[in-house]
């Protein structure tokens, strides 16, 4: 890198151009940051010897000049700075009015290229988010709701502040001693140089730069400048205003994992530059793997939000599988998404493999498998299994090799597992119940969950009453302990606030008048006890194993 002591007046002339790239952040300077920068103008403009007053350091990196002879530099450090010195001068230009020779110097020495057009026509191109608001600035056709007018309002305010105990300001006076006195060091680093990182380390305290933030700014600097304009509004933007927050870097994240390799989130920036440096050496230029994630991130939505999917088969699948919150699916979903783009596979193999998928969480939820294989089973099984000549037999055989529970052990865990928690936990034990509920009446159509007076009810409650006591017998503090939470106690009602903790023979004739069928069990049922609720949970479970089938070898 090599370093220089310059003026405003030394960055500003010739025919160039800053560039502020994408992984900089808006301008986001206040009122408290302009009053203090004034103060220091101020000071320089006021004091006779004019002496030089350091403005801190400006990074740069130059990129291929224009053929037209205009040099372009990436702006790494100093956007804020130098971003609102050419907001002050604008403000000069137009106070100096459009017939004034001062009107022209400004205009064309400092804030334009006077013979070019479009984008290389400023001498400042800001990031996309600011570029309309600055244009508006140097063009005559300010946006007053942006932040880039306030700060022209601000300072245009000051330089024509006027009261009887001082003169006015001279304003090319004013030009002059902040162009010429004003200094910066200037830092231009090498082409070898990584910019990203520099600028990390440069913003140590402000926010870090993110995964999502270094991956758009590699794929865009491996794009041609003409087209990253388009690509951005057209590819980039929508995602990242539909993923906000950690949700972008979570999508790239799968992202880069259809290719069967689990990679970490921590590693998703070094996958994409492998990406974009073959791509580069292929194509000349990273705007397919742009395409590429725009593509897939419509598959994505449909995820994310089942009510998108237009089948109206596959739709209510996804809806199944995203109750469970199981993330880690989602790189087979899209790998399935994307094949049945291609029509390698059909959507009923699409739902079959839903349903295999379905059978392998819940059964391993209910025997309480745990789960910290998942990501990389999901990850790598597409890959290994696609081009079979029976998909859905190779996905089953592929989740059957990674302990997925048999009747046995489903059954046996069925009666003793507590279903019913907080959170999460209890919208999957209300899915299984619904589950349970659609089977049994033969109903292709799901409980209506929006139902707002509709909830699961402990048969046995949660708080035993000495009615209950009696109820349970002499082991009625160990069987409420172990048999409180599991699915022969549980059902679905919508008296669960008139029942409460009353006495069983109360609530048996409140589910005999209930429409649900799982609540006709009851009928009959005289007494309500760990006997009781171990052989309702064994004729639930024989439904169960078929709502949640085992695949066949």
């Amino acid at each position: 890198m090599d370093v220089y002591n310059r003026t405003l007046h030394n960055l500003f002339d010739e025919t160039k151009q800053y560039v502020v790239p994408l992984f900089q952040r808006p301008y986001s300077w206040k009122k408290r940051n302009w009053e203090e920068l004034w103060r220091d103008l101020l000071n320089i403009y006021e004091l006779k010897d004019m002496r030089n007053h350091f403005m801190g350091a400006i990074v740069t990196m130059p990129v291929k000049m224009d053929p037209g002879g205009l040099n372009k530099f990436l702006l790494i450090d100093g956007q804020q700075r130098l971003t609102t010195m050419f907001v002050i001068l604008a403000c000069i230009r137009d106070l100096a009015g459009n017939e004034d020779d001062q009107y022209n110097e400004i205009n064309f020495s400092y804030l334009v290229n006077q013979f070019k057009k479009g984008s290389n026509r400023n001498k400042l191109l800001p990031t996309q988010a600011d570029r309309k608001a600055f244009n508006g600035i140097l063009h005559g056709t300010r946006h007053p709701d942006s932040i880039l007018s306030r700060a022209y309002d601000f300072f245009s305010e000051a330089l024509s502040y006027t009261d009887d105990d001082t003169d006015p300001i001279d304003l090319l006076a004013f030009k002059d001693a902040i162009m010429e006195h004003l200094h910066f060091v200037s830092i231009v680093l090498d082409h070898n140089d990584d910019p990203y990182r520099i600028f990390h380390s440069l913003n140590a305290t402000g926010a870090p730069l993110t995964q999502a933030d270094l991956v758009r700014n590699h794929v865009f600097m491996n794009i041609p400048e003409t087209d990253q304009d388009d690509a951005y509004s057209e590819l980039w933007l929508p995602m990242q205003e539909a993923y906000p927050g950690n949700q972008l870097r979570d999508y790239i994240w799968r992202f880069v994992n259809l290719d069967g390799v689990p990679i970490r989130q921590n590693g998703v920036y070094d996958a994409i530059r492998r990406r974009v440096a073959k791509l580069v050496e292929e194509k000349g230029s990273a705007d397919h793997l742009l395409i590429d994630l725009k593509i897939t991130s419509d598959y994505y939505d449909r995820i994310l939000d089942p009510s998108k999917e237009t089948n109206r088969f596959i739709r209510p699948k996804l809806l199944r599988l995203n109750r469970w919150e199981l993330t880690t699916v989602y790189p087979l979903l899209l790998n399935l998404y994307i094949a049945l783009n291609d029509h390698r596979i059909t959507g009923q193999t699409f739902c079959a493999v839903l349903e295999v998928v379905e059978s392998y969480v819940v059964r391993r939820h209910i025997c309480s498998v745990p789960i910290r294989q998942l990501t990389n089973y999901f990850i790598r099984m597409f890959n290994e299994v696609s081009g079979q000549p029976d998909f859905v037999q190779a996905v089953s055989e592929y989740l059957l090799d990674r302990n997925f529970p048999t009747d046995e052990v489903f059954l046996d865990n069925w009666v003793r597992h507590p279903l019913y928690g907080d959170g999460s936990r209890r919208d999957k034990c209300r899915m299984i119940l619904e589950s349970l509920e659609s089977f049994e009446t033969n109903n292709n159509e799901p409980v209506d969950t929006a139902f707002p007076n509709i909830s699961i009810e402990h048969v046995m409650p949660q708080t035993l009453t000495p009615e209950w006591y009696d109820e349970l017998g002499e082991n009625a503090g160990a069987d409420h302990a172990q048999y409180l939470h599991t699915v022969g106690n549980l059902t679905l009602t919508g008296q669960n606030e008139s029942m409460g903790n009353k006495d069983y023979a109360y609530k048996s004739e409140v589910f005999a008048q209930s429409n649900f069928t799982l609540n006709k069990y009851f009928v009959g049922c005289d007494s309500w006890n760990a006997e009781s609720i171990v052989r309702r949970a064994e004729q639930l479970g024989e439904l169960a194993v078929k709502i949640w089938p085992r695949p066949r070898t």
